[in-house]
């Protein structure tokens, strides 16, 4: 714990001090405020620390586009405010909520907020909302927008404040009517820019980025300074499994320059394992590992922290003088042909280089290392990073804009207006998933699904399992699916094959899914050993997050009166499973590797996939979800396609797998129903395909090439209700945008046809007089906008003048203190 004295000499050192008053009297002036700072400035938590002490009886939320942002601000403020973290300052966050009912500052991540706002459009319980790191552009943020837009015109009386660590705010400030804008300057230090010298373009970097890295870690331990004391180091890579192993690298070359130097005879190696702090810092580390990232190292020691661009701007980690620049960040892009999300390693941008290089500047100069060529940065980067929303499927954003009774959600004022194909791409998959009606309004499927906070086609099968009796088997599932790969492998070759039979043991002959129960309910035999985990080559911190989400889950049902047919909440204690029934023998049993598990990796007497409910109604419900993510075998090659985005959704697939333009789909090499060589070999020693016609996935991951991570078989079947709905869809009978006005009952499901013409929703479907009416007049409006001074022009030019008014008095007290 910090004492009082340290803390307010830290915050008084920070750049928004000498703006408090100028701050407060802006805030008290104008109902919108975009406020500029750098990151480092002290406005994420010293402003709404200044708000809620100058005004009492506020009740402020302020959101944050990552949970361990959320979650470390609201810990720091709450030290400063002197209160116990969930009282008067808390944070909300997906599965977790840490406050009570004598909150008034509440942290939150923008995806909590939004669900807020499903269930309550006028986000009632608050006076002030502040969406924090606005130029991060999230989907979840840049719906805010246009959702707060909405509720401040219904509710004249919410005060709404947008902080931005860039200074390109025009846009944000347009967009809320011309608000003004206050600007806090930061305090930074010169940093030297290195690139590579060797002209390294990003297609020939990404290959082994990760190495360099390490090897450029390493120059700066051994060659800039052998000071101890010289400030740490920040290395940006793109996510945990990298990261993980990039800590694991370091170590290990450290190790080899120290025993090179012993063996040399030399003199003490100038970097010693015993010296340093190394780190990882992502988005799912737990609250206890992020401690050790922003407090003080050590005396005599120095952090590396590798961490993925959650440190470029929502994080301030202090003591950085040394970036290393990878120029790689992993985003989710989605492919509205293909309707699939993928996540892809892809170059940064040039604001995102910026960015990362000014981390090294905030106490003292530093110097970033960037490990592409200056060529590549001038030519090969993007000026500005693509907003999410312009990159990312919108299934779930839909939902939310329908839950709200958004019909027009093409009409929604969004910051950056998505495409139109991105749009119907998303109506679609609500469509066939049964969430929304041919006439785009909400099914109760739909309203069930926005219950749970997952993805919708997650969500989706969770309301079919409550449907048909096996909430509690899914419901772990869908936890198991929330978390990164709970298998590893070690880096040692020689322990590689006892990992792969440790992991052999759970897997089940229908696929994934049904792997990661059993996998789950053997770690709950064990109650929950950490012993166990590392026996099984098991990520044990994972697994904890899994356990937790489940928790939560279990809550949500139980608070939303959602009853399970087969199942009662269970806990460390609960009996072993019973034995599967005879008929569900077939795949309800782990697959058996032929070799006997190691006996302290022993599974309990019964495998998971039991109960009342049986393994084919858990694969059932997820079919309901996740029959958009349909694949087929390819008749002639080892691979798969996507069914739905062929060129043909009947049954017999004719003419669809031989099509050349579609995307050739591997099953990855870590599922249990992956074709290796031991697992896959006839007596002559060749692979054969197995009963693999049919398959869903969770998820596609470009590497070299499309992988599909977890899957399991499917009985086409169990997708019929999909398949009815994509030919409706494809017959043109949805209006799934609300254009028709007239239609049947409230309970329309969609599975029947119209009588009339239908807007197809694709190219070349008709368009009403009103919307074109209306898109002219829209036009009209853009191109007269500019031609004379508006009387809201004039009030804004005024409001900036209040403002700037105010931050001079703010500077003239500061001086005359």
């Amino acid at each position: 714990m910090t004492s009082r004295a340290t803390l307010r000499k830290q915050q008084e050192a920070l750049p928004i001090y000498d703006h408090r008053r100028g701050l407060m009297d802006a805030i008290k002036d104008n109902d919108i405020l975009v406020v500029i700072g750098e990151t480092g400035s002290g406005k994420t938590t010293q402003l709404p620390r200044y708000i809620i002490e100058e005004f009492r009886d506020m009740r402020i939320g302020v959101t944050q586009p990552r949970r361990i942002a959320a979650i470390s601000v609201a810990k720091r403020v709450a030290e400063e405010y002197d209160c116990r973290l969930g009282d008067t300052v808390g944070y909300t966050i997906r599965f977790d909520d840490n406050t009570s009912s004598r909150t008034r500052l509440k942290y939150m991540t923008d995806g909590v907020l939004l669900r807020e706002a499903t269930m309550d459009p006028l986000l009632k319980k608050y006076d002030l909302l502040i969406i924090d790191e606005a130029h991060e552009r999230t989907v979840e943020t840049d719906v805010l927008f246009g959702l707060l837009k909405r509720t401040k015109a219904k509710r004249p009386d919410l005060k709404l404040l947008v902080m931005s660590a860039t200074l390109d705010v025009e846009k944000f400030s347009d967009f809320f009517h011309e608000c003004p804008v206050y600007s806090v300057p930061g305090r930074t230090y010169p940093v030297e820019i290195l690139h590579s010298r060797d002209n390294t373009k990003f297609g020939m970097l990404k290959a082994g980025y990760v190495a360099k890295s390490v090897e450029t870690v390493m120059h700066i331990l051994t060659k800039e300074t052998t000071s101890r004391e010289i400030g740490d180091i920040l290395v940006f890579l793109t996510g945990q499994h990298e990261i993980e192993r990039a800590c694991q690298d370091l170590k290990k070359a450290v190790l080899e320059k120290e025993k090179e130097c012993k063996d040399q005879g030399s003199q003490q190696s100038p970097v010693l394992l015993s010296e340093l702090q190394i780190l990882p810092l992502y988005a799912s580390l737990e609250l206890l590992d992020q401690a050790a990232i922003f407090g003080p190292a050590p005396r005599n020691t120095r952090k590396v922290i590798f961490a993925t661009n959650i440190a470029q701007t929502s994080v301030t980690i202090p003591n950085i003088r040394f970036v290393v620049d990878s120029g790689f960040v992993k985003q989710k892009m989605y492919d509205s042909t293909t309707g699939m999300d993928a996540l892809l390693v892809v170059p940064i941008s040039k604001a995102a280089a910026t960015q990362r290089a000014g981390r090294a500047g905030r106490t003292r100069a530093g110097i970033c290392f960037r490990l592409y060529s200056k060529d590549s940065f001038e030519h090969d980067m993007e000026s500005e990073t693509v907003p999410e929303i312009m990159r990312t499927g919108l299934t779930g954003t839909v939902l939310s804009l329908k839950r709200l009774g958004i019909m027009d959600v093409q009409g929604f004022e969004f910051l950056d207006r998505p495409g139109q194909e991105e749009l119907m791409a998303a109506l679609r998959v609500l469509f066939l998933i049964g969430a929304i009606d041919r006439f785009g309004r909400m099914t109760d499927v739909g309203h069930g699904m926005v219950a749970y906070p997952v993805n919708p086609l997650l969500a989706r099968s969770l309301v079919e399992a409550e449907k048909i009796g096996c909430l509690d088997k899914v419901i772990t599932i869908v936890a198991m699916l929330s978390i990164e790969e709970p298998f590893y492998l070690p880096r040692k070759e020689d322990e590689q094959d006892a990992a792969r039979e440790a992991h052999a043991q759970f897997y089940h002959p229908s696929g994934d899914h049904l792997t990661l129960l059993n996998t789950f309910e053997a770690w709950r035999e064990t109650n929950y050993s950490k012993d166990w985990c590392h026996e099984n080559y098991l990520n044990l911190r994972h697994l904890r997050l899994a356990r937790n989400i489940r928790s939560q889950l279990r809550d949500i049902v139980d608070r939303n009166s959602l009853h399970d047919k087969d199942a009662k909440r269970q806990d460390t204690k609960d009996p072993a499973p019973s034995q599967p029934s005879p008929e569900d023998k077939d795949i309800s049993s782990p697959k058996s590797t032929g070799k006997s598990p190691p006996p302290q990796a022993s599974l309990p007497k019964a495998s998971s996939s039991r109960s009342s409910s049986s393994s084919r109604s858990i694969l059932q419900a997820f079919s309901a979800g996740y029959g958009v993510h349909l694949s087929k075998k390819h008749p002639h090659r080892q691979m798969f396609y996507h069914y739905l985005a062929s060129s043909s959704t009947a049954p017999s697939g004719k003419g669809a797998a031989s099509s050349s333009s579609l995307l050739a789909l591997h099953v990855s090499p870590l599922s249990a129903l992956y074709l290796d060589e031991e697992r896959s070999m006839t007596k002559h020693g060749r692979k054969v395909a197995r009963d693999l016609e049919w398959i869903f996935y969770h998820e596609v991951v470009y590497h070299v090439k499309a992988v599909m991570r977890y899957v399991s078989k499917m009985d086409l079947r169990w997708a019929q209700e999909t398949l009815d709905r994509a030919r409706i869809y494809d017959e043109g009978s949805v209006w799934l945008n609300g254009e028709r006005s007239e239609s049947p009952s409230a309970n329309e499901d969609g599975r029947g046809s119209s009588n009339g013409t239908g807007n197809s929703q694709q190219g070349g479907g008709a368009v009403d007089a009103d919307s074109l009416s209306a898109k002219r007049g829209a036009d009209h409006q853009d191109s007269t906008a500019d031609e004379a001074e508006t009387k809201e022009q004039a009030k804004k030019r005024a409001r900036l003048a209040l403002v700037e008014a105010a931050r001079q008095r703010a500077l003239e007290r500061r001086q005359n203190q």
